[in-house]
């Protein structure tokens, strides 16, 4: 290996690769010059620092940006030189006005705090993600909906505590999931991520030099992160140590990765070949049994759902720890687990998309598996129906295996009612699996849900 190799550990977590470019060190160094330069450019267009400066400091930051971006050891010295102040920030400036004279470097991080700036950064990020999550889950709930329809009349087996309990419809089961996949998406968080508040939360620098321009810089800049809606909205406080919006962040990130795990285990099962219910288009084999179609999509899906509890226990940990004007440790420790989460958010939806776009239905096995079921998944309709005409033993000889359940019901009943042929018949207990499929596939498509914030918006000139 050689030193121009970046550091990745990317190889310890297959299928991660997929959501690295959303919050790798190149996403975020990026980030960071995007809100420099946004804080350069709305002070020049609140008039405090002029054209020629303004040119300088952002032509200063997009050198300094590309040159990390380009050289991989470079940005290798930024990581290790953001250890003695804690972040990456510093560092960065500093590189930065390397590359400038005296009124472009006064001018660059005027007011901020590296917090302001890290904060404006990851908010950046988060914000790209959320609009992917958006996007990714309303194609996946499509997907779904469209094979609910498909199998809406598909009889199977419904399972509790891994046991069988009653017929059902795989259209319903589907539609359950789809369900899942759109709560998850209507829950998408709106992402008002700019953060200023100077040295303290106080914004007392920004003050100093803005003076009556203050108000016209702080708009100014949300417009340039945000876009030009952000001119209509109220200028957020500060919030160095109100970390509730980074919980809900967090929030929804992890209900992407669990909503994947979630579909991915009863995918995992369906395609367990003694159930032979389900097969994946896309499959991995075996290192050393080549007679092995593994379900790995299904697989990383599940890992991923066991790997997002913690971070998000970590985060909630940062937020009660959060305390006076700047937190000792606890905003530090935000940056490694909220850029993991979304990472595996991204990842999960990408492999959970694969997978149900390539899951083929068996309808054969399914009702293969109901029957081999039957009669004892018709206990609790034998209870309801004949409970006071049947004794416990009866219902017990009645479902017992390999014998007729239709002919021991009417010996125990008396009669010879050719209504009970049918009584046995998956299709005649699915109670209201229907409507409520139904019902699910019409709020699905039902108004769009809310959108989340702003798409970035590049830095105006």
């Amino acid at each position: 290996m050689t030193d121009t190799v970046a550091h990745t550990r990317l190889l310890f977590a297959p299928g991660d690769l997929r959501g690295a470019e959303a919050i790798d060190d190149v996403a975020l160094v990026s980030a960071l010059g995007d809100v420099e330069s946004a804080w350069i450019n709305a002070q020049a267009h609140a008039g405090l620092i002029s054209s020629d400066a303004r040119a300088e400091a952002v032509a200063g930051i997009e050198a300094t940006t590309r040159s990390l971006l380009s050289d991989s050891a470079e940005l290798e010295t930024l990581a290790a030189d953001a250890e003695s102040g804690g972040n990456p920030v510093i560092p960065f400036l500093k590189a930065v006005r390397s590359r400038l004279g005296p009124d472009a470097s006064r001018a660059l991080h005027k007011g901020l705090t590296s917090q302001d700036v890290m904060d404006s950064a990851l908010g950046l990020l988060m914000a790209r993600v959320a609009r992917q999550t958006h996007a990714r889950l309303d194609v996946i709930a499509e997907v779904l909906v469209g094979l609910s329809e498909d199998h809406a009349s598909t009889v199977c087996l419904a399972r509790t505590l891994t046991q069988p309990a009653l017929p059902t419809t795989f259209g319903l089961k589907i539609a359950s999931w789809a369900a899942e996949v759109h709560e998850v998406q209507s829950l998408t968080p709106r992402i008002d991520y700019v953060q200023v508040g100077g040295a303290a939360g106080t914004r007392a620098a920004i003050r100093e030099f803005a003076g009556t321009q203050t108000e016209a810089l702080l708009r100014e800049f949300h417009v340039q992160l945000r876009g030009p809606d952000a001119a209509l909205t109220s200028i957020p406080a500060p919030w160095h140590t109100d970390r509730v919006r980074v919980l809900n962040w967090a929030s929804h990130l992890t209900q992407c990765v669990t909503v994947g795990a979630s579909i991915a285990r009863d995918v995992l099962i369906g395609t367990r070949p003694e159930v032979g219910e389900l097969s994946l288009a896309a499959t991995g084999g075996s290192s050393a049994m080549p007679q092995k179609v593994n379900p790995t999509s299904a697989v990383l899906l599940h890992r991923n759902g066991m790997r997002a509890p913690g971070l998000m226990a970590t985060l909630t940990s940062t937020a009660a720890e959060a305390i006076e004007e700047r937190s000792d440790g606890a905003w530090h420790a935000e940056w490694p687990a909220l850029s993991e989460l979304m990472g595996l958010a991204v990842s999960s939806l990408i492999m959970l998309q694969t997978m149900v776009e390539g899951l083929s239905v068996k309808p054969d096995a399914m009702r293969k598996n109901v029957d081999a079921a039957s009669p004892g998944i018709y206990a609790e309709r034998l209870t309801i129906a004949f409970g006071d005409r049947l004794t416990k033993t009866q219902v017990q000889d009645i479902i017992a295996p390999g014998g007729d359940p239709v002919a021991a019901l009417k010996a125990a009943l008396g009669q010879a009612d050719d209504d009970l042929e049918s009584f046995f018949s998956p299709e005649n207990y699915l109670g209201d699996a229907e409507d409520i499929r139904q019902t699910i596939i019409a709020a699905i498509n039902g108004p769009e849900p809310v959108s989340p914030g702003l798409l970035p918006f590049a830095s105006r000139k």
